[in-house]
C-alpha cells in the first residue's frame, strides 16, 4: 500500500521497479500476482514508450532518468548551500575585511555543512575540502580526480570545463566516492577567483 500522499504506483512501473532490483519476469509475476504472459505484454508496451530494444536497456534508461530527477531535486539545495560555501571560503581567505589568516568559526561551519564541499581550479587541483577525501592530499593541492572513479574523470574535466572556461552557471554530475556517490553540482566562486575555483558540493545519493 502506498503511504499517506504517495501516489501509487502503475503496473508498468511496478514491473520496472522491480526489474531494475534485479528480479527475473516470473519472480515479477509472482510478486505482483500476475501471469508472466501478462507480465510480457507491459514489457512491450514499457519498451515502446521508452524506445528501447531490450528489457536492459530500458532499466537501464529508467535508472539514468531517476538520478537526473534527483539531481534537479537537491540542486537548487545545493544552491544555496554553495552561496554560503562561497562566503565562508571568503572569510577563511581573509578577504572580507581585509585581513589575513583563518577564521575558526568560517572553518566550524563548512565543516558542519550537511554537504561535501570541495573547491577546485581549472585542472583540477584542491585548494580547500571540508571533508577528508580519500586518497588525495588537499594540502598539497592534489588533483580532486584522485578520489572518484577512474571512469568519471572525463566528465568531472568537462564539467570543470564548461563552468570555468564556458561561463556556464553550473553543472551536474554523479560522481563515486569510495563506495558512495553522490550528486554534485558544480559552480563558478563569485567572490574568489584568483584563481578562477569551481565550488563542489556533493549530497550523498539515496
Amino acid at each position: 500500500m502506498p503511504s499517506e500522499g504517495e501516489a501509487p504506483k502503475s503496473r508498468q512501473d511496478q514491473i520496472l521497479l522491480l526489474a531494475a532490483e534485479g528480479m527475473t519476469d516470473k519472480e515479477i509475476a509472482a510478486r505482483l500476482s500476475l501471469s508472466p504472459e501478462t507480465v510480457g505484454t507491459y514489457w512491450r508496451r514499457i519498451l515502446s514508450k521508452y524506445s528501447a530494444a531490450s528489457r536492459t536497456e530500458v532499466v537501464a534508461k529508467v535508472i539514468r532518468l531517476q538520478a537526473e530527477a534527483n539531481i534537479s531535486e537537491v540542486s537548487e539545495v545545493n544552491e544555496c548551500l554553495q552561496e554560503v560555501a562561497d562566503h565562508l571560503l571568503l572569510v577563511l581567505s581573509g578577504r572580507q575585511d581585509g585581513t589575513t589568516g583563518s577564521d575558526p568559526l568560517a572553518a566550524r561551519l563548512l565543516h558542519d555543512l550537511p554537504v561535501g564541499v570541495v573547491a577546485l581550479d581549472g585542472e583540477g587541483s584542491v585548494h580547500f575540502s571540508n571533508r577528508p577525501l580519500e586518497g588525495v592530499n588537499a594540502e598539497a593541492g592534489e588533483p580532486f580526480e584522485y578520489a572518484i572513479a577512474a571512469g568519471e574523470r572525463e566528465s568531472l574535466r568537462e564539467a570543470l570545463g564548461r563552468v570555468l572556461d564556458d561561463g556556464h552557471p553550473s553543472a551536474q554530475l554523479t560522481l563515486t566516492l569510495g563506495a558512495q556517490s553522490y550528486y554534485t553540482n558544480i559552480t563558478p566562486s563569485i567572490k574568489i577567483d584568483e584563481p578562477s575555483l569551481a565550488i563542489l558540493t556533493l549530497t550523498p545519493a539515496a
